[in-house]
Parts: C-alpha cells; structure tokens; sequence
C-alpha cells in the first residue's frame, strides 16, 4: 500500500492518476487538492491545510472525511503536513501529485522534500503530466516511457560512480559535480535502463515535453 497525496498546483490528469491508483492507497488532499480529487469522483481518507484554495461547499460535502485544519500563518506548507501524516501514518511510499504549478517556489520546496526523508528510507515521487520525479541515491533500473527524457541533477557536491546502461549517452563510473548538466535529456533507447552509482544523491527526472 501506499499514501497518495493530491495537492493544489497543476491540475491531476485523471488517466495519469488511475495508472498509480490502487483501491487500498491511503488518500490525503492538501487544501485545494480536493478540487481536483472531487472531479475524480474519490473520496479521500484524510484531509488537511488552512484552506484558503479550496470552495468551502466543496469542504462541507466532505464532512464525513477526517480534516485537520491549520492557521494561515504556519511554519510548514500544506504539502509538507500532508507528508508527516503520510509518515506517521507508517507509509514509506509516497507519491504526490498536483506538487508542481505556477508557484516555482511552492514546486521547488515540493521538490526538496523528496531528499529531506531518504534518510528515513521513505520513498516519495512527484508526478505530473510531464514529470515523474524521484530521488536517486542506489542503483535503479528505469523501465523506457515512450517520448520521456531522462535526466538526473545532483543535488550533493558529486554523484559518483555514475554508470548508465540502456541510454542513448552511456556513462561508465563518471563523477558528476553539483550544478553539471553532464545528464540532462538522455533517452532510454532499451526495454528499460540501468542506472548505478558509488556515493552521493540526485534528482532522477522523467520528462516529456
């Protein structure tokens, strides 16, 4: 099982979403995530934020959902407090959609938390129409999603090691330094690819246009 969380920036694709849903996923809406997961016709297992992006009607259909309401001014972003409740609900696989948007402060934040809990070995992915997101700190065999690129970005000082199979530019135990762009838009041009590394921990993109 997993959580899912849906928050409120890009719109979820619902063909996207049903490929991940499974009918056991622990649903959480973040705020005006319930805007988009009301159009899904599913209803969520929990429900959090301050509220400031979500139609209050639409909030008292769900009243029989469990909600945790927050002040406006708070130290933590919706999404962020739908996370912890994902971990204490003892789930380590996470996957958020509606992380990205207009708001590249709100998506790059979004985007960190995926490093923040490695260390608890809780596996987060952010997914949207163009983008699966994941972080890359082991070897990983990616399987090919016709018209995706592949891209990985350091996030520590270096990714070493760094020895890429199946890719349309093969890497053989590379160092990659933080800021490189030595790994953007691969191709996976196998069934699926692999991807190995030494030390250190990135950003694993799929991307499509």
């Amino acid at each position: 099982m997993k959580a899912i969380i849906i928050a409120s920036g890009k719109s979820v694709n619902k063909e996207l979403f049903n490929e991940i849903y499974a009918e056991n996923d622990f649903i959480i809406c973040a705020d005006g995530g319930l805007n988009y997961l009301d159009s899904l016709s599913i209803t969520p297992n929990l429900i959090v934020g301050d509220f400031d992006s979500v139609d209050k009607s639409l909030l008292a259909k769900y009243n029989n959902v469990k909600i945790q309401k927050f002040l406006p001014e708070k130290d933590f972003t919706d999404t962020e407090i739908a996370v912890e409740e994902a971990i204490s609900s003892g789930y380590k696989e996470i996957v958020i959609f509606g992380a990205t948007g207009t708001r590249l402060d709100h998506t790059m934040a979004n985007i960190m938390l995926i490093e923040r809990y490695i260390t608890l070995n809780i596996d987060i992915k952010i997914i949207d129409d163009n983008n699966y997101i994941q972080i890359l700190n082991k070897n990983i065999i990616i399987d090919k999603k016709e018209g995706y690129y592949l891209s990985i970005i350091p996030i520590t000082d270096y990714v070493e090691g760094i020895t890429l199979r199946g890719l349309k530019y093969p890497l053989n135990n590379v160092k990659v330094k933080r800021g490189s762009t030595l790994c953007i838009s691969n191709e996976v041009i196998d069934t699926n690819a692999e991807i190995l590394i030494t030390n250190g921990v990135g950003l694993l993109f799929l991307s499509k246009d």
